[in-house]
C-alpha cells in the first residue's frame, strides 16, 4: 500500500470512529450506519439500510457468478463510554498517540469492520475476487443483538452463504494473530426465591427458613463447584476429534500468565493442559449475581423473605440451551425449589473443523500476513451469535478472525486503542483471505 493509501484508509477509519453510535443509548447510531454505506460504496460495494425492529442493519454484497459466497458479519454499534472520567481524552476524539487510535469503537468493531472493507476494497480494484460477498452490519451487538435472529430468520435467502465470518479476534501478546472455528453457546437465566410478605425478626429463623437459604440449597443442588448436577445436562456434548485435541493440546495457555492476567488468589488448576480443556472444550455455570437481605453497614437482624440469583451456562457443541432450561427447571422443581426460573438469553454453540475450505484458507493467509503460524482455537470460551448463521439461516460454516485489536487494546474500557499497524495487517490479512478463500 502506498502512502497516500494507507493514510486515506486512516482518516475514512478515524472518521468512523468519532461517530458515537452507542446503541444504549442510540447516540449517533443513525448516522454511523448511513455514513457506512457511503464507505461500503465508495470501495465498490452496494450498501443499504434495513431496519430490523431496531437499530438499522447495513446489508451489502457483490457478486462475480462464483458458486461460492462469504457472509461477513460486523457491528457499528459501540458501548457507553463509562466511567467517562477516566479516559486520557475525549472517547470519540480518535486521537493518535504513540502510533495508536484511541477511541470507543476503535477496537471494538469498527477498527475491523473497516479494515475488511478496505481489503476487499483492494482486491475488487485488482479484479482477483473469486468469491460472492454479503456483508452484514449490526447496529445492537453491544446489547446483546435482541432483534438480529429474527431479522436472519425473515432474510435467509438474502443471508444464504457457504461461510460466515464473525466479527474478528485480536492478535496475542506474542504478535500472533488469533483464528478462532467457533463460539461457546450461552444459557442465561434468574433465579428469584420470595418466601412471604415482609422480612422477618432474625428470631423467626427458628421456625421458618428465609429466602436466602431456600436459594442457596437450590443452588448446591444444580452445581458442586466442579461439574453441573442436573441429569441430562453432558448428554448433548460431542466428543473431540483428534486434531481438535491436538489443537486444545498445543493452544498456547501460560498459567502463571493468567492468574495474573486475571487478578485472582488462584486459579482451579495450574496444570496448562487441564486449564485449555477447561476454557475451551468443557462447559460452564457461572453465578453472575447475588441478591438478598441487609447489605448495608453494621448489623440488622433480619430474615430476608427474598433472594435473587443470575446465573449463566457457558455450552459446548451440541448442547441446545432450549432443552438444558427445561432439565434445570425440572431439578429445580425436583428439590423442591418454588420461586420463579427465569430464562434472559439462549446462544446456540459452533464448531466449524479445521480442515473445511474456510478454516484452511483464514490459517493460510494469517500465516502469510503475519509472517507467522496463527493461534488455531476449536471454538472461543466466550460467545458471538454465530449459531444465529448457522442454525436459523443455515450457513454450514463459521470462523471469527481477522481483527484489529491487541493485548493493550482495552475493549469495552476506558482508552480503547488499536495500534495503526496492525489496522493495516488486518486490510492485508482480508485480501489475502479472499484470494485464498476464491483458491479452494
Amino acid at each position: 500500500m502506498i502512502d497516500e493509501s494507507r493514510n486515506s484508509m486512516l482518516e475514512k477509519y478515524r472518521e468512523f470512529v468519532r461517530i458515537p453510535s452507542i446503541s444504549a443509548s442510540r447516540e449517533g447510531v443513525d448516522e454511523a450506519a448511513s455514513y457506512l454505506v457511503d464507505l461500503m460504496n465508495s470501495v465498490g460495494l452496494r450498501g443499504e439500510m434495513m431496519r430490523s425492529g431496531g437499530n438499522p442493519v447495513v446489508f451489502g454484497e457483490v457478486s462475480n457468478g462464483s458458486g461460492k459466497t462469504v457472509l461477513i458479519y460486523n457491528h457499528y454499534d459501540v458501548q457507553p463510554v463509562d466511567p467517562a472520567g477516566e479516559w486520557s481524552g475525549d472517547p470519540f476524539s480518535a486521537a493518535v498517540r504513540d502510533g495508536r487510535v484511541y477511541g470507543r469503537g476503535s477496537a471494538d468493531n469498527k477498527g475491523t469492520l473497516v479494515a475488511r472493507l478496505f481489503g476487499i476494497g483492494e482486491v475488487l480494484e485488482r479484479d482477483e475476487l473469486e468469491v460472492n460477498l454479503k456483508f452484514l452490519f449490526e447496529g445492537e451487538e453491544e446489547i446483546g443483538s435482541p432483534n438480529l435472529e429474527s431479522f436472519a430468520s425473515e432474510n435467509r435467502q438474502k443471508l444464504a452463504a457457504d461461510a460466515v465470518v464473525m466479527e474478528g479476534s485480536q492478535v496475542d501478546a506474542g504478535g500472533r494473530p488469533t483464528v478462532t472455528l467457533g463460539v461457546k453457546g450461552l444459557l442465561y437465566v434468574e433465579l428469584e426465591e420470595e418466601t412471604g410478605r415482609s422480612d422477618l425478626h432474625s428470631s423467626l429463623a427458628a421456625v421458618t427458613n428465609g429466602a436466602p437459604w431456600n436459594l442457596v440449597h437450590a443452588l448446591n443442588t444444580i452445581y458442586d463447584g466442579r461439574r453441573v448436577l442436573v441429569d441430562g445436562f453432558y448428554d448433548g456434548v460431542r466428543p473431540l476429534t483428534g486434531e481438535e485435541r491436538r489443537l486444545v493440546e498445543a493452544y498456547p495457555l501460560d498459567p502463571e500468565e493468567m492468574l495474573n492476567s486475571c487478578a485472582v488468589r488462584e486459579l482451579r488448576s495450574m496444570k496448562r493442559e487441564e486449564l485449555s480443556y477447561a476454557l475451551l472444550a468443557e462447559p460452564t455455570c457461572n453465578i453472575d449475581g447475588l441478591l438478598s437481605g441487609y447489605t448495608g453497614k453494621g448489623s440488622k437482624t433480619v430474615t430476608p423473605r427474598k433472594a435473587m440469583a443470575k446465573l449463566d451456562f457457558r455450552l459446548v457443541p451440541d448442547q441446545d440451551p432450549a432443552r438444558l432450561f427445561g432439565l434445570l427447571e425440572q431439578r429445580l422443581r425436583s428439590v423442591g425449589f418454588g420461586g420463579s426460573i427465569s430464562q434472559f438469553g439462549m446462544e446456540y454453540p459452533v464448531r466449524t473443523s479445521a480442515g473445511s475450505w474456510v478454516a484452511k484458507a483464514m490459517i493460510e493467509s494469517a500465516s502469510e500476513s503475519y509472517g507467522c503460524e496463527p493461534v488455531v482455537m476449536i471454538n472461543g470460551a466466550g460467545t458471538q451469535p454465530m449459531g444465529i448463521f448457522t442454525r436459523t439461516v443455515g450457513i454450514p460454516e463459521g470462523v471469527s478472525a481477522i481483527g484489529v485489536g491487541d493485548n493493550l487494546s482495552r475493549v469495552h474500557a476506558p482508552d480503547e486503542s488499536v495500534d495503526i499497524g496492525r489496522f493495516y495487517q488486518a486490510v492485508d490479512h482480508t485480501a489475502r483471505f479472499l484470494r485464498a478463500a476464491g483458491g479452494r
